[in-house]
């Protein structure tokens, strides 16, 4: 006795939440889009070496843009025992801060989403076989020699 059964997914996540992600991953798409458009755009990767290296620069841009966030925050903490000590300013500072901060996690996003395709892609040609290139049409079998009897 078979039952179809269709998987179902409920999402709890506020609407502000689920419209964020949204917008996020379509702005990456569109950052890697950028990228790959610009003639500064980087050599495919082609192994997992080069994958944490480009992963390794993006978190020491991502760390060095929190670390902005946080002395912006200590400045604003700084204010509220001094009533002279400009606020707007260093709120302001944070805004900044967190708008570089997310520039820079975009581009990392999307340079991370292009070394996943490009990792993907090495690593699979790797473990291909000659049947898989001929189950996709890129491969020829060569006839074998005949023997003589």
């Amino acid at each position: 006795m078979s039952k179809d059964y269709e998987q179902m997914e409920l999402d709890t996540r506020k609407e502000l939440d689920k419209a964020v992600s949204e917008l996020a991953v379509e702005t990456i798409g569109t950052v890697q889009e950028m990228i790959q458009r610009c003639g500064e755009a980087p050599a495919p990767v082609r192994n997992r070496h080069e994958a944490y290296g480009i992963a390794a620069e993006h978190l020491a841009k991502v760390l060095d843009s929190a670390k902005s966030i946080k002395n912006d925050c200590a400045t604003l903490l700084g204010t509220l025992s001094d009533p002279n000590y400009p606020a707007i300013e260093a709120t302001s500072s944070i805004v900044n801060s967190t708008v570089h901060a997310a520039r820079i996690l975009l581009i990392a996003a999307a340079e991370m989403r292009r070394t996943l395709d490009n990792l993907y892609i090495a690593e699979n040609r790797e473990t291909r076989t000659p049947m898989d290139d001929y189950i996709d049409g890129t491969g020829e079998f060569e006839e074998a020699p005949a023997d003589e009897a």
